[in-house]
């Protein structure tokens, strides 16, 4: 009886891997069939045309933008089932000039009885263009998410209607990034001596930044900041302003918003003015040489847990000045303030 039972359990563990097997090879396959890759090339006749780049993305699919030392513009499109993508790209050489044209439209398909979403491995097209470009001008009316990466050009403008916008691994002379109703991020390691982030409806998230002079507008949004610096410009009309680590100078405005700033990191220069919203500081280090002016109109000031509107301590080579209507102002870190003395 115990022979018996083990022949049929071997047998049953037998079936179950060859079973299994023929079930991985079965889904590997039919994945394969269910997925497409389409690629599309140009190769450039002058060089000399590389300079200059003006990229039009148009189309609701994702664009991945990246650079490589070719003379080639090379898209490559992958989608899986149930999303397939319809792409093109158009390629001219004029007047020392490449225009690029390049379109995806994502669309997803039903199938009766069938559930093709456990095949789906994302849809997204990727677009490469030759390192060699001084300029880039990336704009048009695409709906997707756009992500650039690895881009060296000496100036990059980026001017988009209705698409998110990420930017990892940029090194620029000059930076401009502009989108009306999306989101924009810089994720990291980017790096510019000049930069202009812009959004009417959208947040914009910056991490890891660095730049001589640079500004963040959002007309209805937030912007978020992790870890930047250099003389910077932070403008909101609806929309709260966080900051992580802030190095350099900042001046700071918001009509219906609040300020915060967090750290070990915090400008030497920093002016701040609010309409509608709150202010509030919190340093991790003691400040030994800081000077702070707030003044509100219908709320609170503390600064290190004194109802005050002025500070100072050492020579001042730090200095702050905190302004809101309506509003309170909050100044906090670690104690020993006792040295501090009221203005």
């Amino acid at each position: 009886m115990k022979k018996t039972t083990a022949f049929f359990l071997t047998i049953g563990v037998l079936a179950m891997i060859i079973g299994g097997i023929g079930s991985a090879v079965y889904y590997r396959r039919a994945e394969h069939s269910m997925t497409d890759t389409k690629r599309q090339s140009y190769e450039i006749k002058n060089k000399q045309n590389t300079k200059e780049i003006h990229l039009n993305l148009s189309g609701n699919a994702n664009f991945y933008i990246l650079t490589e030392n070719s003379n080639k513009v090379v898209m490559n499109s992958r989608s899986s089932l149930p999303i397939s993508l319809n792409s093109s790209l158009d390629v001219e050489e004029k007047n020392d000039q490449l225009t690029i044209s390049a379109k995806s439209d994502k669309k997803r398909q039903e199938l009766d009885g069938m559930k093709l979403d456990i095949f789906n491995r994302g849809s997204a097209v990727s677009l490469t263009i030759p390192d060699s470009v001084e300029r880039l001008i990336i704009d048009g009316n695409a709906q997707g998410s756009i992500h650039i990466s690895e881009v060296t050009a000496k100036n990059l403008a980026i001017t988009m209607g209705n698409a998110d916008i990420d930017l990892t691994s940029i090194d620029t002379e000059k930076l401009a990034v502009e989108t009306a109703n999306g989101y924009l991020n810089v994720y990291n390691d980017v790096r510019t001596g000049e930069a202009m982030f812009q959004t009417k409806n959208g947040d914009i998230q910056l991490n890891d930044f660095a730049a001589s002079n640079w500004s963040a507008t959002s007309t209805s949004g937030d912007i978020h900041i992790n870890t930047a610096k250099g003389i910077a410009k932070l403008d909101t009309t609806n929309g709260d302003i966080e900051a992580t680590d802030l190095k350099g100078e900042a001046e700071v405005t918001s009509v219906n918003g609040s300020f915060s700033l967090y750290g070990t990191e915090i400008p030497k220069k920093l002016r701040v003015e609010t309409q509608q919203g709150d202010i509030q500081l919190y340093t991790e280090e003691i400040l030994y040489d800081v000077t702070i002016k707030t003044k509100t109109k219908l709320g609170d000031s503390t600064i290190f847990g004194k109802e005050r509107t002025s500070f100072k301590r050492g020579k001042g080579t730090k200095s702050f000045e905190l302004r809101t209507d309506s509003g309170d102002i909050s100044v906090e870190g670690p104690s020993d303030y006792e040295d501090g003395e009221d203005e």
